[in-house]
């Protein structure tokens, strides 16, 4: 069936909260009975109460600060049934500190189909390590592309220093050629002006991001235009500058 119009263009404005310490990828294993016919390898993911309650209200705080209308839990609990039946049953007890906030909890297969299908739907998303790697991908596609995405590691302590940067890393393949897209870069320092509390700072680079991609005057090869690496900071410097 084909999708009306007037949902194709809903906004679409999604945040990714992805434990980033234990779960699907502790290094807790091994391998037995190397190069024979019977050799095992075994991987097993691990899943603290501290950490797994540590994001999951994360992401509520967040929901709540950013008054965002709900949250979104990403398990696999019908074939996982004792780490992410875990998740599950700490997300209710965490959910509940939050009446105001809208829930709900996806099979990862299902989340991946909706995010294609109907990615305005999602609000927060809340997922364990190896689920948040795979849909940060698919988030980033639906909202125009890996160039666009930022990112941020925090350490929601405050003791230690956290890191803010696009998605998609450093782009070795492409550096030096002025084809880069510095939106997901630009986007990353809004997220930490954020974080360290210059709101209004935050806001002001977002506000211009929106202003130059909304023009579609200036936009990278991957987003379908010509516009260099610089042009299109430059732009965003000028919006900023009009502000």
């Amino acid at each position: 069936m084909a999708t009306p119009l007037a949902e194709t263009k809903k906004a679409i404005d999604i945040v990714l909260v992805r434990e980033n310490t234990e779960g699907e990828y502790a290094q807790v294993g091994g391998q037995v009975h190397g190069g024979t016919e019977t050799e095992v390898a075994v991987q097993t993911a691990v899943f603290t109460r501290r950490g797994t309650e540590r994001i999951i209200r994360f992401a509520f705080e967040l929901a709540r600060t950013q008054k965002r209308r709900g949250v979104t839990s990403i398990t696999k609990s019908n074939a996982q049934g004792h780490s992410m039946t875990f998740w599950d049953r700490v997300f209710r007890e965490v959910a509940a500190e939050f009446p105001e906030i809208e829930t709900s909890s996806i099979l990862v297969d299902a989340a991946a189909m909706e995010l294609i299908r109907r990615p305005w739907s999602f609000d927060v998303i809340v997922a364990s390590y190896l689920f948040g790697d795979i849909l940060s991908e698919i988030t980033a596609t639906v909202t125009g592309g890996l160039g666009l995405a930022p990112s941020a590691n925090l350490d929601p302590t405050r003791r230690h220093p956290s890191m803010f940067e696009p998605v998609h890393g450093s782009a070795p393949d492409i550096a030096g050629r002025g084809i880069a897209n510095p939106v997901g870069a630009i986007l990353s320092a809004a997220m930490m002006l954020s974080w360290l509390g210059e709101t209004a700072a935050s806001a002001a680079i977002q506000a211009a991001v929106v202003e130059v991609l909304g023009e579609g005057r200036l936009r990278t090869r991957d987003v379908g235009g010509q516009a260099s690496t610089v042009e299109v900071g430059e732009a965003v410097a000028r919006a900023i500058d009009a502000r």
